[in-house]
């Protein structure tokens, strides 16, 4: 077999064939906050369409529709799956949403159907409970029963499989894949930490997307001439909230970190041009 056709079998990425323009680099990002911040507004009003959204036991998406120009609507599809009870996901229900999403993600995206759009899983955090529900669990009951002793993260190995395999498919398809997390409240030794919260996610998660957002809310009103700027602020009066999104991980460009967007900047188009350096080139896929 000569050099060429070992490339030719393997899909290898000649540099001196590859040019950047007209090129749109595709992406991972995990879209991380409280409820409120903005998680799904991100994904579904400012990432590039054509969009399919896996509503994965978070809030119903479809009051985000009115909010869509008709050309977005027309390009945007909505998915949605729930455990039938307060209780949370039954193992087999679980099991059948994880059958259900590959079956959505190889049909909306295999033959790069969906290149250049936008994938979204909201949230991650239900996705991850299901995976648990249905990889994790049994194994621990097997354990139980037989009287073992707990085997810590090792159990966990089939799970983070089945994530690290789901994620790396879904980037291999030529889309954006837009994670949510929520968060929850971080505890220590004295109980719960005022003010800490922590994302719901799997382990492997910050390790196998490109870009990382930390969303929040702080008030907007103006007392004594200074803004109040709190992060829970229940003050009387005190109407209207600034929405902020901080870079905790941005490819391979470590300077990004740490710099915060406010507001109407809270754009995939944003987050675009500072990991690729220029413009998307698909403008009106933005719209």
């Amino acid at each position: 077999m000569t050099n060429n056709d070992v490339r030719a079998k393997y899909k290898a990425l000649a540099g001196d064939s590859f040019s950047l323009e007209d090129k749109i680099l595709p992406f991972s990002i995990s879209v991380e906050g409280l409820e409120g911040t903005g998680k799904t507004q991100f994904g579904l009003l400012t990432c590039p369409t054509p969009v399919v959204h896996i509503n994965f036991g978070d809030r119903d998406a479809t009051s985000f529709l009115y909010d869509m120009s008709a050309e977005r609507r027309s390009k945007t599809t909505l998915y949605s799956f729930a455990p039938s009870d307060t209780k949370g996901w039954t193992r087999d229900e679980a099991k059948q949403s994880l059958f259900a999403l590959s079956d959505i993600a190889k049909n909306e995206m295999s033959d790069g159907k969906l290149a250049g759009g936008t994938f979204i899983l909201d949230s991650g955090s239900s996705w991850w409970d299901a995976v648990q529900e249905v990889y994790v669990a049994p194994l621990e009951e097997q354990r139980e029963t037989e009287g073992k002793r707990k085997s810590g993260g090792l159990i966990y190995g089939q799970g983070n499989l089945v994530v690290s395999g789901v994620v790396s498919w879904i980037k291999n398809q030529g889309a954006f894949f837009v994670l949510t997390h929520q968060k929850r409240q971080r505890w220590d030794k004295d109980g719960p930490v005022p003010g800490a919260f922590d994302p719901r996610i799997n382990s492997k998660i910050p390790y196998l997307v490109e870009v990382r957002l930390d969303l929040r809310k702080e008030c907007a009103a103006v007392v004594n001439g200074r803004i109040c700027g709190g992060a829970d602020c229940q003050g009387k009066g005190h109407i209207g909230r600034k929405h902020i999104a901080r870079i905790i991980k941005f490819g391979r460009n470590t300077a990004m970190e740490g710099i915060e967007l406010e507001d109407s900047n809270i754009t995939f188009a944003n987050i675009y041009m500072l990991y690729a350096g220029r413009p998307f080139p698909n403008e009106e896929a933005l719209r």
